[in-house]
């Protein structure tokens, strides 16, 4: 996906005239869309507890890895979250593009910390996994497609996604980068916390 982003976005550069940037846009709209699409199925069902981790169990290395990305790409939706309203027309189909790739190699750094040797049944650790497995895909992904398809629901997909960010996934996250980091030994390498857009203070949970 993310090479055939790099070309479309290659493309859009190359062809900007007012009529071939409407069509590379539309696109690349569409191969991001269907790429969002499949990924809470193909992604999200990949397993439900950390024994069934075809790669075993991560080291050290990547459980700091995966925290240190998973970081980065909250800290790139949480930017474009922060203006969103602010954006129009290509714009805010571009900037989109930036935040929805983030967001969708987001599942990839859960795949890691869920297989870490602490995230077990019954700890709060699997409970905040359990959660992104389940509410990810259909309350971020699919409400940033949905932006990209039809830019005039931006403003309740955006509160669909900052009501579950917030009440969700970052919290979720602050439970499972703490408890893995803490058990693997990396708790000074990486963020304990995930960062906050502005919405969160203003949204009840």
């Amino acid at each position: 996906m993310f090479n055939r982003l790099t070309s479309t976005l290659t493309l859009y550069r190359l062809y900007n005239t007012p009529m071939k940037m409407v069509a590379t846009l539309s696109f690349l709209a569409l191969g991001l869309i269907g790429a969002s699409a499949a990924t809470p199925s193909l992604r999200f069902a990949k397993r439900n507890s950390p024994n069934g981790c075809a790669d075993g169990v991560p080291s050290q290395a990547a459980v700091a890895g995966a925290i240190n990305q998973w970081n980065s790409d909250v800290t790139t939706v949480n930017d474009f979250l922060d203006v969103a309203t602010s954006l129009q027309g290509l714009h805010l189909q571009l900037q989109l593009v930036v935040a929805l790739r983030a967001a969708n190699d987001e599942p990839d750094q859960l795949q890691i910390l869920a297989c870490a040797s602490d995230v077990s049944p019954s700890t709060v650790a699997q409970a905040a996994a359990d959660d992104l497995f389940t509410g990810f895909g259909p309350n971020v992904l699919t409400p940033l497609s949905n932006i990209l398809n039809d830019p005039s629901s931006i403003t309740q997909n955006l509160q669909l996604i900052n009501q579950f960010r917030c009440c969700h996934v970052l919290p979720d996250l602050d439970t499972l980068w703490s408890f893995t980091a803490e058990d693997d030994g990396v708790a000074n390498q990486v963020p304990l916390s995930a960062p906050r857009p502005a919405a969160c203070a203003s949204i009840y949970c």
